[in-house]
């Protein structure tokens, strides 16, 4: 079972960045862990190899009954979960920094969104006013143009008139005169 550079570190109070040089030299490959035959070398290259006692075995006899009764083994002190997890988690350093960052740059599009809804609804606004004002000119100029047109028609027929009485008097008073041949 692999123990982690880390963990080998800490369990023997050894530099990481030393640690991890004297892999690199010693061509120890750490990116899975350290093997225990490499850790076991380490641990001789570090001078952190301590003769390790085996502990004593006590038997028991008792009488009338012959059973030899084992002293429980020692458990390790420190467990890694490292060994337990069966893949690795892929995470972001900050992911609250990202969040703001998102939140921030969000914001920022709804404001600029209701500014050119708000920019929109103005332009449609001032769009329907010109319309209703065309549309009050247009139609006020249609009754001025109907007037017109009778008025002129009206004021035409008078002119026509009186300018037919004109001559007609003119006529008149020509048929009263000499005529300018005779004289």
């Amino acid at each position: 079972m692999n123990i982690s550079l880390t963990k080998f570190c800490k369990d023997n109070d050894l530099p990481k960045s030393s640690v991890y040089r004297r892999c690199q030299e010693l061509n120890i490959s750490t990116a899975d862990g350290l093997e225990a035959g490499d850790a076991d070398r380490l641990l001789h290259e570090f001078d952190c190899i301590s003769p390790v006692e085996e502990p004593a075995v006590t038997a028991t006899v008792e009488i009338g009954n012959h059973q030899i009764v084992l002293a429980h083994p020692p458990l390790p002190q420190t467990y890694s979960l490292e060994s337990l997890r069966s893949s690795e988690a892929v995470s972001m350093d900050d992911p609250l920094a990202v969040a703001r960052q998102f939140l921030e740059v969000a914001n920022h599009l709804t404001t600029a969104m209701k500014g050119d809804i708000a920019q929109r609804e103005q332009r449609l606004d001032e769009t329907r006013k010109a319309k209703d004002a065309i549309d009050a000119k247009a139609a006020e100029l249609r009754l001025e143009s109907r007037l017109y047109q009778l008025q002129t028609s009206v004021l035409d027929k008078s002119v026509t008139a009186e300018t037919t009485a004109l001559q007609e008097a003119l006529a008149q008073l020509q048929t009263l005169g000499k005529s300018p041949s005779s004289c």
